[in-house]
């Protein structure tokens, strides 16, 4: 059991085996606008993967499918090879015994990090660390160091951007995935923090204004303690929901956009709302819109910790296309422990699959660039908590003259519905 109960894990379908040697006629040579096919050759040297660590572990094959002879002999010599129509050698003596190949499953979850400050660094000093028997200029893109291509080709490339790998292809975390997940936690907490960053609609200036949130808004995790209910159980006040607007500073994707900050009590224990969060079997409870939520990929789920990769969707009213959101949903203690509280942490997801098949005309894909649920423990109130929610979306759906109007309000409708389950 974890964090949230059993979650079903769905790993990956995406598998290629490597094939046996096989050519093409040399007079085989078709050509259209768009393709241009000559003599081809392909071997097979062996099959492996990565492990969680991206360490390759392969097991190779017989040696007569490197061009051995009946007795499984092989022979070395450079007149072994053969060369393509091109002149460029297909297959020698090079290529035996093997020792190494190139992995066949390849990672499937791609997640943009070029915003999060502390990305680059970090991953370079992680691999520094824990791979010193891979030469820096072995690391591979994705892998090893976050690459500007985008994982696929019908993207739009940027050459600031830093994409990373979250999984090996083969459902097990790839070796960045838990830098990339300190990353995204410290950059959405650090944004939740800057007052520069927020500017407070009318209603939420004058509750400011009365000094009641003073010693709960926008005080520093650091600190690692409990923060004190602006007002007790049961009275007027504790039904407040403050909200704010912004937007990041950095000039990544989707900077243009409006971001969202909300901040209201909660009668319900920090562990407790946090489960909810996570619990994709629960989503309906609090999103009267969606339609479910699905566990593409679990990699990790325990008492202090979840990493997961969902498949969210939703019909909103008077629409009738589904918005679907593919995301990574991470869950962990705030700094100091969970007598602190919880944090949160989402964020849109680029799915290998997704290349696979035709969309669907009734699907409108929408993007967390940055979704955060900040949960803080409450001072001896262990069964309230006060939750401050950052969201940042990018949807089609959403004209951008409106993005902020329909933020402000989808906030304080996403903070009722909560209350609505205390």
């Amino acid at each position: 059991m974890g964090f949230g109960g059993k979650l079903s894990k769905k790993k990956s379908k995406r598998s290629k085996d490597l094939s046996k040697t096989k050519s093409l006629p040399s007079s085989f040579d078709f050509k259209d606008d768009n393709v241009v096919c000559r003599r081809v050759s392909c071997i097979s040297i062996g099959t492996g993967s990565f492990t969680a660590t991206g360490v390759l572990s392969v097991t190779k094959s017989s040696r007569n499918l490197l061009g051995g002879g009946d007795d499984g002999t092989y022979d070395e010599s450079p007149s072994s090879s053969y060369e393509d129509a091109d002149g460029v050698a297909a297959a020698s003596g090079q290529l035996s015994p093997v020792n190494e190949v190139l992995v066949s499953r390849t990672p499937s979850i791609y997640i943009r990090t070029a915003d999060l400050p502390t990305m680059k660094e970090s991953a370079n000093s992680f691999m520094r660390l824990s791979s010193s028997d891979i030469e820096e200029n072995d690391w591979v893109n994705y892998i090893h160091k976050p690459s500007p291509t985008p994982p696929l080709q019908s993207m739009d490339p940027d050459p600031r951007e830093g994409w990373v790998a979250l999984d090996d292809g083969n459902g097990n975390k790839a070796p960045l995935t838990e830098v990339a997940m300190k990353a995204l936690i410290s950059a959405g907490l650090e944004a939740s923090l800057d007052q520069n960053m927020w500017a407070a609609n009318g209603p939420t200036s004058k509750l400011l204004k009365s000094g009641d949130w003073d010693e709960t808004v926008f005080v520093s995790y650091d600190k690692q303690q409990p923060v004190p209910a602006p007002h007790a159980r049961g009275t007027k006040g504790e039904m407040d929901v403050l909200v704010w607007s912004g937007t990041f500073s950095h000039k990544y994707y989707g900077c243009d956009l409006p971001a969202i900050r909300c901040e209201a009590i909660v009668n319900m224990s920090p562990k407790s709302l946090a489960a909810l969060l996570v619990d994709s079997n629960r989503v309906k409870e609090y999103n009267k819109m969606s339609i479910g939520r699905d566990d593409i990929l679990v990699l990790q789920d325990d008492e202090i910790c979840v990493t997961k990769v969902v498949c969210g969707r939703s019909k909103p009213p008077m629409l009738s296309k589904i918005l679907q959101l593919k995301t990574l949903l991470h869950m962990e203690e705030l700094p100091g422990g969970s007598q602190n509280g919880y944090v949160v942490a989402s964020r849109a997801v680029t799915h290998a699959e997704d290349a696979e098949g035709a969309a669907d005309p009734k699907v409108v894909h929408s993007e967390m660039l940055m979704g955060l649920n900040i949960i803080r423990a409450v001072e001896g109130e262990p069964d309230r908590c006060v939750l401050i929610n950052v969201n940042h979306l990018m949807s089609p759906m959403i004209p951008k003259f409106m993005a902020n109007k329909l933020g402000l309000s989808s906030a304080v409708n996403f903070i009722n519905d909560i209350r609505s389950l205390c």
